[in-house]
């Protein structure tokens, strides 16, 4: 885990075979084939019949989209997104306490929506300590990536390895309500996000607001 964190693999390396890291870590290959799986079983390598162990990309299989509905899902079909409100704050309580840092501390915030057919279907607030994310203000000033995970990584060197989702039925905040097109009050989902890395450290926390009829969770449990 320390070596992804460093970044000496990166999403889509092989990892050397099992042999070769039992001599390098002095263990048996046993004891380096239950950590593997161990990984593997978390979603941090993948197996490959025939071709060895890799390290995924967090961000395809983290992605909060997967709390919506929208028609044109598939392969490369995401919405777009447009960057409201871009701006380095001090951190509230709660946005401190979200983020596992002091308050007061400095933090930029992202208010965005995300776009399907020219239909608003999201709204996210979102949080970033300053500390991790200097870099990235820059960039979002000229860009609106629909995807940020992978930015982290580009741009910061900042590299997601699992989130917290907290969903709760809430009632929809005036200014996102005119955003989507719904009634404020309206009924909603509302998702609590905590983003660590692989040293697990929260380097992002955000609060999503999706209307109760784009909604939509699906789970398969085994």
């Amino acid at each position: 885990m320390r070596r992804i964190a460093d970044r000496v693999w990166r999403a889509g390396t092989g990892l050397p075979g099992e042999d070769k890291l039992a001599d390098e870590f002095c263990v048996s290959v046993g004891t380096i084939r239950k950590v593997v799986q161990g990984l593997v079983h978390e979603g941090v390598l993948e197996r490959k019949h025939g071709k060895g162990t890799f390290l995924t990309s967090p961000y395809e299989r983290n992605s909060i989209l997967r709390f919506v509905r929208f028609t044109d899902r598939g392969p490369g079909r995401l919405p777009t997104a447009k960057i409201l409100q871009l701006e380095i704050q001090e951190a509230n309580p709660l946005v401190a306490d979200g983020l596992q840092i002091k308050s007061g501390s400095k933090v930029i915030y992202l208010h965005r929506t995300r776009i399907a057919k020219d239909k608003v279907i999201l709204v996210e607030h979102i949080w970033l300590p300053h500390t991790f994310f200097s870099k990235l203000v820059t960039y979002l000033q000229h860009e609106s990536p629909p995807l940020l995970y992978p930015i982290y990584d580009e741009i910061c060197e900042v590299r997601v390895a699992g989130a917290l989702d907290e969903l709760k039925i809430g009632q929809m905040p005036k200014n996102d309500a005119r955003l989507l097109g719904v009634a404020a009050g309206s009924p909603c989902m509302r998702i609590k996000r905590a983003m660590r890395d692989f040293n697990s450290n929260v380097i992002e926390w955000r609060i999503s607001f999706v209307p109760s009829d784009r909604f939509l969770y699906t789970v398969e449990v085994r």
